[in-house]
C-alpha cells in the first residue's frame, strides 16, 4: 500500500507539473520547469566475492535509476523543488505487477489455477524491493529582505569541491540531506552553512518518531569559497561537526570535527598547460569505549587527495597526463604492539562520492588507504577515452598468519565516454583488479588469488 501511495503521488505531481510548466509570468518566463533523469546500466562482475577462478561468482545485472522533479518559481525570490526517484535492477519487479505467483518464473505455471486474478488482486503491488522515494524536496528563499543571504530548507543535495567529503553519489542511488542550508554571496567569498539531521532516533520504549529523544545524529558545517584569488586559482576552507547521541555503550556514540581546505587550478580546454588540485582534512573528537557512557577515547585522523597533470592540446584533441594520490589514516591492527583501543585513527570519508575515485571497481573508500595512480585521457569533440593504473596499500600494516603486510593490490582501468547530445551520454569501462598480499593472506597463507573483473556500461539521459 505504501509503494502504491508513493506511485500515486508521483503520477499526480508529474501530471500537475506538466500542466503548470506552460504557465508564464508577465515577462514571459516559465514559472515551472521539469527536470529528470533516466539511467540504464549493465554491470558485469567476476571474482570480487572471493578472487578465485575455481569458484563461480560472476554475474550480470542491469541497474536503473529514474528521477522526475518539478521546480516552481512562485515569486521573485521563492523557489520550490520536489523530486521523486526509483532505483533498482531489472527483475526486481515481476512482469505481472500484481505479483501473480502462478507464473513461469516460479516454475509452477502448469500446476496453478487456470482462472485470472480478481480485480482486487491486480491492485496489490509486488514485494520484491523496488519502491519510489522522495529524493529531494526543498523551499528556497533567495535574497531575503534584499540582502545577499539565502535559505534552502528541506531535503537537498550538498555537493562541495571535488566531492571528497560531500558528494551526490549520482552513479548509484544518490545522496541527499534533510536540513537547512544558508548561503551568503559576498564580493570576495561565498559562504554556506548548514544543519542537517542524517538520522532521527526515537526512544526504544515509545513508538518510533512519536516521542523523539536526543539519540539522533546531527551534522553541522560551514564551507567558504574565496572567489578573488589571483591567477584563477580556486581556494576553499571548511569546518564540519558530526555527533551521534546514541545513549548506549557503543563506539557508534561519537562526536568529531573535520577541518580542511582545498586548492585547485584548471587549465582551459583547448589550451596546453598544467592543472592541479589538492585537499587536506583533519578530524578530531571522541567516542565511547565503555564500560560507561562517560568513558571516552580520542578520535584523531587525517586524509589528503592530490592531482597534478599537464594538458597537451594538439589542435584536434586534448591529452591530459596526470598523477593522483590519496592517503587516509587508519586504525592500527590489534596484532600491532602499539595498538591502543582508546584511539580511533581511521579517517571517516563522511558523504563522499567514491565512483571512479580510486579506480573503476569502486571497492575502496578514503579510510586506512594509500592509493597512487598514473593516467592519460584524450578528449576529442564529443568523445573521451582514458586509461589509468592504480596501486593500493593500507595505511596501517595488518598482522596475519601469512605475515605482516599492507599490500592491497593494483588495478588497470580503461573507459570511454560519448556525448551523444547535450542531454545524453554513453559510457563503457573495464576494471581489472589484481589482489595483493592483504587479500591473499586473509584466507589461507600463500594461497593463489585471481583477478577481479568489472565491465560496466552506462546510458544516461538528463533533461
Amino acid at each position: 500500500m505504501k509503494k502504491f501511495l508513493f506511485l500515486f503521488l508521483l503520477a499526480a505531481a508529474v501530471a500537475s507539473a506538466f500542466t503548470f510548466v506552460l504557465a508564464e509570468d508577465d515577462q514571459g518566463e516559465k514559472k515551472f520547469v521539469i527536470h529528470g533523469e533516466v539511467r540504464q546500466r549493465a554491470d558485469y562482475l567476476n571474482n570480487f566475492n572471493d578472487f578465485d577462478d575455481d569458484s563461480d561468482d560472476s554475474g550480470l545485472m542491469y541497474p536503473y535509476r529514474a528521477r522526475l522533479a518539478a521546480e516552481g518559481h512562485f515569486s521573485k525570490d521563492v523557489v520550490g523543488y520536489a523530486e521523486f526517484q526509483m532505483f533498482g535492477v531489472w527483475g526486481d519487479s515481476v512482469p505481472n505487477r500484481a505479483g501473480n505467483p502462478f507464473t513461469v518464473i516460479d516454475g509452477i505455471s502448469f500446476t496453478g489455477p487456470s482462472f485470472a486474478l480478481t480485480p482486487v488482486d491486480q491492485n496489490i503491488g509486488n514485494s520484491l524491493g523496488n519502491s519510489v522515494d522522495l529524493y529531494q524536496a526543498w523551499i528556497g528563499l533567495n535574497n531575503i529582505a534584499g540582502s545577499k543571504f539565502s535559505l534552502t530548507i528541506g531535503r537537498q543535495e550538498i555537493v562541495k569541491g571535488d566531492e571528497m567529503l560531500l558528494g551526490d553519489s549520482d552513479f548509484y542511488s544518490g545522496l541527499s540531506h534533510d536540513g537547512i542550508v544558508g548561503s551568503w554571496d559576498f564580493d570576495s567569498v561565498d559562504l554556506d552553512v548548514w544543519m542537517t539531521r542524517p538520522f532521527q532516533n526515537s526512544s526504544v520504549t515509545n513508538f518510533p518518531l512519536l516521542y523523539p529523544d536526543h539519540q539522533s545524529v546531527n551534522f553541522y558545517g560551514a564551507w567558504v569559497d574565496f572567489t578573488k584569488i589571483p591567477k584563477k586559482i580556486g581556494v576553499a576552507a571548511y569546518l564540519m561537526y558530526l555527533e551521534n547521541g546514541e545513549q548506549t555503550v557503543t563506539p557508534i556514540r561519537r562526536a568529531f570535527y573535520t577541518i580542511g581546505g582545498r586548492g585547485h587550478y584548471d587549465v582551459e580546454q583547448g589550451k596546453s598547460g598544467f592543472t592541479w588540485n589538492a585537499e587536506i582534512a583533519m578530524q578530531s573528537g571522541d567516542f565511547n569505549v565503555g564500560p560507561t557512557l562517560s568513558d571516552k577515547g580520542d578520535i584523531s585522523a587525517s586524509a589528503f587527495e592530490g592531482m597534478f597533470g599537464f594538458n597537451l592540446h594538439t589542435g584536434s584533441a586534448d591529452h591530459l597526463f596526470q598523477v593522483k594520490v590519496a592517503m587516509a589514516s587508519g586504525n592500527k591492527d590489534p596484532g600491532d604492539p602499539d595498538f591502543d583501543a582508546t584511539k580511533a585513527e581511521a579517517f571517516d570519508p563522511m558523504f563522499q562520492d567514491n565512483h571512479m575515485r580510486y579506480g573503476l571497481s569502486d571497492i575502496f573508500v578514503l579510510s586506512d588507504l594509500t592509493a597512487w595512480s598514473v593516467g592519460w585521457n584524450m578528449q576529442r569533440e564529443n568523445s573521451t577515452f582514458g586509461v589509468d593504473y592504480w596501486m593500493y596499500q593500507l595505511a596501517e600494516d595488518v598482522f596475519q598468519p601469512g605475515g605482516e603486510t599492507s599490500d592491497l593490490g593494483s588495478e588497470v582501468d580503461a573507459w570511454y565516454k560519448f556525448q551523444y547530445n547535450p542531454n545524453t551520454q554513453l559510457m563503457a569501462g573495464l576494471a581489472y583488479f589484481m589482489p595483493g598480499e592483504v587479500i591473499e593472506f586473509s584466507s589461507v597463507p600463500n594461497a593463489p588469488t585471481d583477478a577481479g573483473v568489472r565491465l560496466v556500461t552506462n546510458l544516461r539521459l538528463r533533461f
